[in-house]
C-alpha cells in the first residue's frame, strides 16, 4: 500500500497594501459548508453547517486565479460578506438584508488589495469598477386577496 506524499504547497504570492486590478471570476456557493460555532454559556466548541460563499478572482499581471475567504451567505449589516464585499462592490444599492442575485457579480471588474497573513494572503479591501451595479433581486408584488374574501375581526372562526 502506498500513500501520496503531502508536502508543502507554495502558492502564488501577489503585492500587498496596493490595488490589484482584476474580476470576480466565479462565486463560488456552498449550501452545507461545515464550521465551528461557540456556545457562550458552556464555552465548547461544535460543529454547524450553514450556506457559504467565496469569490474566486482573475488578476491582471497574475497567472493562477485566489480567493477571498469563505463567508456565511448573509446580506446582514454585520456580516463579512454584507460589510466587506456587498456594500463596496455596489456602493449606489444598498443590499443590506435584501435578497440577492450573487450571480451577477461574476464578471465584474474590481481592484483588490490583499494582507499577509502568515502562510496566506487575505483580502483586505475591495471596490466595484461598475457603480450601477445591482444585484438586489426585486420581488414580486404579493397579490392581494379580493376584499370580500377577507373575514372580518366580528366574525367567528368555525368549529
Amino acid at each position: 500500500m502506498r500513500t501520496i506524499g503531502g508536502g508543502r504547497k507554495d502558492y502564488e504570492r501577489v503585492a500587498v497594501d496596493e490595488w490589484l486590478a482584476g474580476e470576480i471570476e466565479e462565486v463560488q456557493y456552498d449550501e452545507h459548508r461545515q464550521y465551528n460555532v461557540k456556545d457562550k454559556e458552556t464555552g465548547e466548541w461544535s460543529k454547524a453547517t450553514a450556506p457559504h460563499v467565496r469569490f474566486k478572482f482573475r488578476l491582471e499581471t497574475y497567472q493562477y486565479p485566489h480567493y477571498s475567504r469563505w463567508m456565511k451567505a448573509s446580506t446582514f449589516e454585520k456580516s463579512n460578506l454584507y460589510g466587506k464585499y456587498l456594500k463596496y462592490l455596489c456602493p449606489k444599492y444598498d443590499c443590506a438584508d435584501q435578497l440577492i442575485d450573487l450571480d451577477k457579480l461574476e464578471g465584474a471588474k474590481i481592484k483588490v488589495m490583499f494582507e499577509d497573513s502568515g502562510e496566506y494572503q487575505n483580502v483586505s479591501q475591495i471596490r466595484g469598477l461598475d457603480p450601477d451595479l445591482n444585484i438586489i433581486v426585486t420581488a414580486a408584488p404579493v397579490e392581494m386577496a379580493p376584499a370580500e374574501d377577507i373575514a372580518s375581526a366580528d366574525d367567528e372562526p368555525p368549529f
